[in-house]
């Protein structure tokens, strides 16, 4: 998504205005109109003598019918004799227009779409319930990304692509410092972060609203945090450790100085966000491997490279990816599985790999010549292991992108102190969790 790339409430690809991934770090609840914005309709492939599927994602994987997406399904359709048809959706509107069209008895058999966004869709019976189908594969898929796709103990899908967010940093900037390596702990960072700070220079990146929301979840659970209890019933984001987190981490704003002023205006896309490392204003940011392209693209010879993200107590960072789900729409929910169970599989690497350079959720990628022979993508093969996804919850969007965003903008703008905005989120986000 070249356009502006809109973090997704709820979800990485997760972050947005209702659920949806950035191309996908990695998101989802309400304020985006009802249009549908159709990009792409792609009919192909097979005579349709065995039936015919429909398939929706957003335009990131189906943005017109020479995608990867749509010649998979010309594969399958003339191979198994199905009529495809792809279509895609602008990302800001593809969680609206299968809900509405599912909920009217109409819509596609099978959706892609941001992990975030699967229990919202799961919980308003809109998905089949494929709990039975994946638990004899799912031991071939990453675990957080198994966990994204399941929601109330009820797996709603198979896992598509994985992402995380890791620690990008300017080599030559780091060389001027006198710096030879990528900070490894967070007292590190911080001091890193400060002898790179200077004149018009700063040591790391932010970013308001959801942004920063979306991005603290990483330094809670590196902490020994967690984001809820175990039945997802009240938050539990603000204990000691996540205060110290949050303490931290609004602290190399507040406190220790190193972020650029102008982090207050990264309200919109992620293109904002990278900016100004694209420029060279800024020596280090943590994104996902959805950042690669824009850097190469903004700054051809920016010569950066990309380490894990800085631990204290354990390593973690925050997964995002995309699902393949089966709608209550389904004419034939056999025949659909067929196509989930056939895109996902080992044989069919190369539609994330070749189509989108994207990383396949399944756990055979780590040691295949695809995630090693590129340092960047080689730091998140090998952080997918601890990679954790956010609660499994509808009303995660509301949370990420609402309550926790209007905190963490009260505390970076200076209108509440960091301990009573964290106590204040932890409150709402429980009553949305209760229903109260």
């Amino acid at each position: 998504m070249r356009k502006q790339r809109p973090l997704v409430q709820g979800g990485l690809n997760g972050l947005l205005q209702v659920s949806v991934s950035r191309r996908g770090v990695l998101a989802g609840a309400g304020g985006i109109g009802l249009a549908a914005a159709l990009a792409a309709c792609g009919g192909s492939g097979g005579s349709g003598k065995n039936g015919s599927l429909t398939i929706w994602a957003s335009n990131s994987f189906a943005a017109n019918n020479s995608s990867a997406l749509a010649k998979a399904g010309n594969d399958f359709g003339a191979a198994n004799d199905v009529a495809m048809t792809v279509q895609g959706f602008g990302a800001n509107d593809l969680i609206n227009k299968i809900t509405t069209t599912l909920s009217g008895g109409g819509g596609p058999d099978i959706v892609i779409v941001d992990s975030s966004q699967v229990a919202q869709l799961g919980d308003a019976k809109l998905l089949v319930d494929l709990t039975d189908r994946v638990t004899p594969i799912k031991d071939q898929f990453f675990a957080g990304n198994v966990a994204a796709a399941t929601s109330k103990g009820v797996t709603y899908g198979v896992p598509f692509d994985t992402s995380n967010v890791a620690l990008f940093w300017n080599k030559k900037m780091f060389e001027k410092a006198g710096i030879a390596n990528p900070p490894t702990t967070w007292d590190e960072l911080r001091s890193v972060a400060k002898e790179l700070t200077g004149g018009d220079k700063y040591g790391y990146m932010l970013g308001a609203k959801g942004y920063g929301s979306f991005l603290f979840w990483p330094w809670l659970w590196q902490n020994g945090g967690k984001v809820t209890n175990e039945d997802y019933t009240k938050a539990t984001f603000n204990d000691a450790a996540g205060q110290e987190a949050w303490e931290f981490y609004s602290g190399l704003h507040l406190k220790d100085k190193v972020v650029p002023p102008t982090f207050l205006g990264v309200t919109d896309s992620w293109d904002q966000f990278e900016q100004p490392f694209i420029t060279e204003q800024v020596a280090m940011m943590a994104a996902g491997d959805f950042a690669v392209a824009p850097l190469k693209k903004g700054n051809p010879g920016l010569e950066y490279a990309v380490a894990p993200l800085p631990k204290k107590i354990n390593a973690a960072t925050v997964q995002g990816g995309n699902v393949v789900s089966v709608t209550k729409a389904a004419k034939n929910v056999d025949l659909a599985w067929k196509f989930v169970s056939w895109l996902t599989s080992a044989e069919q690497e190369k539609v994330l790999q070749d189509g989108y350079q994207r990383l396949p959720a399944r756990t055979d990628v780590t040691g295949s010549a695809f995630a090693t022979s590129d340092q960047a993508r080689s730091v998140f093969v090998s952080q997918a292991a601890f990679a954790q996804p956010r609660p499994p919850v509808p009303q995660w969007g509301s949370i990420e992108w609402g309550v926790m965003a209007d905190a963490w903008d009260s505390v970076v703008q200076g209108k509440s102190s960091p301990a009573d905005a964290l106590n204040n989120a932890a409150t709402a986000a429980t009553g949305k969790l209760t229903g109260n």
